[in-house]
Parts: structure tokens; sequence; C-alpha cells
């Protein structure tokens, strides 16, 4: 039975707004852009680190500043390849949030190629 994302049910069978003091099963974490580090990282065609491991990080924000190239990143700070890794294609742009935001990250991508990386806690 299909549940409109929007509402969480109540006792019985009615149906309440969903608000932060009702919220849905998922953490509301609160960010402004204030709360954002903003770094660029040039790949060099190995695996190499994209962020540290940090234990209070909430967000992990990846855009590709390339508009032909492709890149990928691994969440699990292992070695990163292209065809294993999370691929970002030009242009696009990751967004991780929670737990898997506070591990080490790898990326590999192009000779020169940039990545512009948002974290936030």
């Amino acid at each position: 039975m299909a549940q409109d994302i929007a509402y969480q049910s109540a006792t019985g069978r009615g149906n309440v707004p969903v608000s932060e003091t009702r919220p849905l099963p998922v953490k509301i974490i609160g960010l402004t852009s204030g709360a954002l580090t903003k770094s660029t990282v040039t790949m060099s065609g190995a695996s190499d680190v994209l962020v540290a491991a940090d234990a209070t990080r909430a967000i992990v924000i990846v855009s590709s500043t390339s508009g032909n190239a492709s890149a990928a990143i691994d969440i699990t700070g292992g070695t990163c390849a292209l065809d294993s890794g999370i691929p970002i294609a030009g242009g696009d742009t990751v967004q991780i949030v929670g737990r898997e935001a506070q591990s080490a990250m790898t990326q590999i991508g192009t000779t020169t190629q940039k990545l512009t990386v948002y974290t936030g806690a």
C-alpha cells in the first residue's frame, strides 16, 4: 500500500502534517550557507583523498566543475576507480548526509579536473 510521504500515520487512521514536532523517521538537520566550508580538489588521475573522516560532519556536497569529464567518489574511503565508485559526470552534484558523510572519502578523475566540495556540521 503506497503512502504519501508528506504525511505520517497517527493513532488510528487519521493523518497529521509532517513537521519538526511530528517528523517522519528521518534526521532533520538545519544548515545555513554559513555552516558550510568550501574547498576545491584537483584530481591527478589516480585514487586520492576527497575528504578525511570527521565524526562531527553532517553533510558533504560534491560538484564536478568540468562540463565534459567524468569523476567518481568512494564514500567508504577505499581505493576509488571510475568503474566502481559513485559516478559524477561533468556538471553533476552529489549530496551525502548523515552518518555516511562522516567517513573518509576518496576520488578519481582526469588529471587537472576539479571537484568543488562543501562540508558542514
